[in-house]
């Protein structure tokens, strides 16, 4: 069992084999042999374990840092104020108080293992004002108390919007080197001129509801009565009040739910709503739906070319989207509220 070719060190299995050799009396020559080191070597790992009581390397101190508490405090200091600098500007921060300067890899390494920081994508959340966190935290503090049960009479409803050529998140292909443009690893772009597809659908537990397109001159409060409210959230509502009893329905602040003819039309019909605090996508699940039905599209193989075949393309994907996906949102609410006003209205990880 000789060590690995070109290594000058024995790895804990090795050691902890020449040690019980050693202990049961065979010669020190042939364990040498047995494990490709010299006998004094073979002495050697005898001696440490008697020592440590074990077989791992001995801490070693390596060289010292050129960075000293000082510095580093002043680079935390530096970049808790400010998270967005560059690695060029923190280092530039910190040799602006060293004797002698360091290289930035020397402070990227400092970033990593001493202060546990490492350069990441910023997460992409709506900006909340003041008035937006407080909304949010009488919302929380009002639902956080619901169990599943409360939540599984909701359903939620929301508006959205798809563009021809615009991926949801990159694409990745296998290739070899030389194959960067060869028609099998591109991916098409499409001078749509800002071809977008308006849609509105809706979800409960145990329903993933009708997806209805919303033409361009469509998109006003009598045409939302007309199309949808009156239409297939009715439906759907009347359908689940009959199996469930008292039934909400969760609609997000655009213009065409407030609008005055929409109003009306739930006081009329006594239908009951779920308020949703303004910026706050993530107490709406059905937002990830959103998210797994653009991916779904952008892994089709065929590219829509026209706003017709991308419609197609989209009804083809919301069918098949697993109606368990659906339940384990809704089953996540109760996290949801909880995590809400545990952020004091602000963003969360939803």
């Amino acid at each position: 069992m000789p060590k690995a070719p070109r290594t000058s060190n024995s790895t804990p299995e090795i050691r902890a084999l020449i040690y019980k050799k050693s202990k049961e009396n065979i010669p020190v020559r042939e364990i040498a042999n047995f494990a490709g080191i010299t006998r004094q070597a073979v002495y050697q790992i005898v001696k440490n374990y008697n020592a440590r009581g074990h077989f791992n390397d001995a801490p070693r101190s390596g060289r010292p840092s050129k960075l000293d508490d000082r510095s580093l405090r002043h680079l935390k200091i530096s970049l808790e104020g400010n998270r967005r600098q560059s690695l060029s500007d923190l280092t530039t921060t910190v040799n602006n108080i060293l004797p002698a300067p360091v290289h930035f890899d020397t402070v990227r390494r400092a970033l990593r293992h001493q202060l546990g920081m490492n350069a990441r994508i910023a997460a992409k959340k709506p900006y909340l004002k003041y008035e937006h966190r407080r909304a949010r935290l009488a919302w929380a503090k009002k639902h956080r108390r619901w169990k599943f049960r409360d939540w599984r009479r909701i359903i939620w409803t929301d508006e959205c919007s798809v563009e021809i050529g615009k991926g949801s998140r990159p694409v990745w292909v296998y290739r070899r080197p030389g194959e960067r443009y060869i028609e099998k690893c591109l991916t098409g772009t499409f001078k749509s001129g800002r071809q977008s597809l308006m849609m509105w659908g809706c979800m409960a537990h145990g329903r993933l509801g009708p997806l209805l397109r919303m033409g361009k001159g469509e998109r006003s409060g009598v045409d939302y009565v007309n199309s949808v409210l009156s239409g297939p959230l009715w439906d759907l509502y009347m359908e689940l009040s009959e199996k469930r009893g008292l039934v909400a329905v969760m609609e997000d602040g655009a213009p065409i739910h407030r609008a005055g003819i929409a109003k009306r039309f739930r006081d009329n019909h006594k239908m009951e709503s779920l308020p949703h605090p303004a910026q706050s996508p993530d107490v709406n699940p059905i937002e990830h739906v959103w998210r797994m039905l653009k991916i779904r599209v952008n892994q089709r193989k065929e590219r829509p070319k026209n706003l017709d075949e991308l419609w197609k393309i989209i009804q083809e994907e919301w069918e098949k989207i697993d109606i368990g996906f659906v339940n384990s949102l809704v089953r996540g609410m109760p996290r949801r509220a909880k995590a809400v006003y545990e952020a004091r209205g602000g963003p969360t990880k939803y």
